[in-house]
């Protein structure tokens, strides 16, 4: 491996692996090799001719935001087709259990049990979707839809089996921590961005 290969090796180390890029590598490293030898043709020492040429090319940036954007792309397509599966896996199962329900147990509304724990599938999968296409942090949106899910079984279950006594608000105290704890640490993280203090562990 010579000094050329040796410095893009570098230049590509944190791009993933991939055909693209080995191919993309192979036909810098011949170009580059090519103009080494012309300088060499021309009188510059072989020294010479490999810091010109490493020095002319610069860096990867633009290539690298391609090949991360490229990333998030196919990335983004294949959790879209899993998003998809889980709304249709999600609506077959609350059909079948609508239908259990209404059939057999009329007088009985427990069908909202078992699709409050499969919504959570394609909700979830819609959240890792927009983050991947994104590229944004998506834990406050998802605590917030989680909160008004787990409200929402809670208000059920209130006023279908204890209509005269409201006792919801005392288990909602309890959730509404979870997305206030998101939202300040979404705060948090922005100041410190705002301020140049980010130290990317957040």
């Amino acid at each position: 491996m010579n000094e050329i290969e040796r410095h893009l090796k570098r230049l590509f180390r944190e791009i993933p692996e991939s055909k693209r890029k080995n191919e993309l590598m192979q036909e810098i490293t011949q170009n580059l090799n090519e103009k080494v030898s012309d300088l060499i043709a021309n009188g510059q020492t072989n020294d010479q001719a490999v810091k010109k040429v490493i020095d002319d090319f610069g860096d990867i940036d633009e290539l690298k935001k391609e090949f991360e954007g490229s990333t998030r792309l196919a990335k983004s397509k294949g959790t879209g087709l899993s998003l998809a599966f889980s709304v249709w896996g999600a609506i077959l199962i609350t059909a079948l259990v609508l239908f259990i329900n209404f059939y057999y147990t009329p007088s009985v509304i427990w069908f909202v049990y078992p699709v409050f724990a499969v919504i959570w599938w394609p909700m979830s999968m819609f959240f890792r979707w927009w983050h991947i296409k994104n590229d944004r942090p998506i834990g406050l949106a998802y605590s917030i839809c989680g909160f008004i899910l787990i409200i929402g079984l809670l208000m059920f279950i209130n006023l279908y089996y204890t209509p005269l006594v409201i006792w919801v608000v005392y288990p909602a105290f309890a959730v509404i921590w979870w997305p206030l704890a998101m939202l300040f640490h979404t705060l948090r993280v922005r100041n410190r961005r705002d301020d140049g203090t980010d130290d990317g562990n957040e």
